[in-house]
């Protein structure tokens, strides 16, 4: 019997990081993620191609095409270094009519954008942080926000860009930080209020008939008091850091069920709002009135063994094997159902968000 014939798309971030900084993490962390990932598809069967997304791109596309791949597994978090063509390397496969899992390129690229995002999700009454868009060169004014703050790259992910002095306390603090990031990222900031509350990540598998996975937090309750409760570049890489120790995952999250459906509604509301595919990682701070506040949606994210989305699959019984097999069985029916390779309209797009 001829085995399905799979490609693994990947992408190394480029050595230095936007402010000119050695990154040490990135690209171990990339090899190690599709190592796993290849292991896993080979135990169950499939026949595997690896190829990095890089170099002229007429070349690329006819590597791609050459292996005649059913199905692209879609690791792809950059093209050249630069994380802003993730979405691109996505519509390229659209283009050649090729499946693959994960979103699509819209919603790679409207999930990138932390301030899009949460226009989208407000429109729809999800409850997101008052925020502001600071463009470089524009008009640094606080309208309508109460402090203390954070300050964000508006088109990063991973915690690139947040540290202890993201979180602000007053506008002196806050251009101060808004003025850093348009100098090192050369982008927007993001400058939302802090919700001093509980940190959660839901992560959701599927399409037409989503399963989410049990809730996760990040515990902050041994962080030392002069640090910030925040979940940024040091508590999620830095190994030896106090972020990192000090930021406990749990999974499942000890929930109330009325705060659990709350909480998982809408994630769920906002994984479709936005049109995810496959699956997806919604992160949320719950308030102390109950209310859960929607930060940001990861589409494709972190899969790594280690990573937040893995240990949900993993309390909800499913072994890495397992977890990355479903997968591409998600994606593989998503296609066989479509009239075009890769693509997918949900059923329904909710209008508006349960009374909080």
């Amino acid at each position: 019997m001829k085995k399905t014939s799979l490609l693994i798309l990947y992408s190394l971030p480029a050595p230095f990081f936007s402010d000119g900084r050695p990154d040490t993490i990135g690209q171990e962390s990339v090899l190690s993620r599709l190592q796993a990932v290849q292991k896993a598809l080979y135990s169950l069967g499939y026949s595997i191609h690896t190829l990095e997304a890089q170099g002229e791109l007429s070349a690329f596309l006819k590597k791609v095409r050459s292996v005649k791949a059913e199905v692209i597994f879609n690791l792809c978090e950059e093209f050249c270094g630069r994380s802003r063509l993730e979405m691109n390397v996505a519509a390229l496969l659209e283009l050649l009519e090729i499946p693959f899992t994960g979103s699509s390129a819209l919603v790679l690229g409207l999930s990138q954008d932390k301030g899009k995002t949460k226009s989208i999700l407000a429109h729809h009454g999800i409850p997101t942080p008052p925020y502001q868009v600071w463009m470089p060169g524009g008009d640094e004014r606080i309208s309508g926000l109460q402090f203390p703050l954070i300050v964000k790259p508006m088109r990063e992910d991973a915690g690139l860009g947040i540290d202890n002095n993201s979180f602000v306390r007053d506008e002196k603090s806050l251009k101060q930080r808004v003025r850093r990031i348009h100098k090192d990222y050369g982008q927007p900031a993001l400058v939302e209020e802090y919700i001093d509350g509980r940190e959660l990540n839901v992560s959701i598998l599927g399409n037409e008939v989503p399963h989410i996975l049990p809730i996760s937090e990040i515990d902050f309750s041994s962080l030392p008091p002069d640090l910030p409760k925040i979940c940024g570049y040091a508590a999620k890489w830095i190994e030896n850091s106090q972020e990192f120790i000090c930021s406990v995952p749990l999974c499942p999250a000890p929930l109330s069920p009325e705060i659990e459906k709350r909480v998982k509604e809408v994630s769920l509301l906002s994984y479709r709002i936005l049109e995810c595919r496959d699956y997806g990682r919604v992160d949320l701070r719950l308030s102390p009135q109950g209310i859960p506040y929607v930060l940001e949606i990861n589409a494709n994210p972190d899969i790594s063994p280690d990573a937040g989305m893995t240990r949900s699959a993993k309390a909800a019984g499913f072994s890495y094997t397992e977890f990355i097999g479903r997968i591409v069985q998600i994606a593989r029916d998503r296609c066989a159902s479509s009239p075009l390779p890769g693509s997918r309209s949900p059923k329904s797009s909710p209008e508006r968000a349960p009374r909080a």
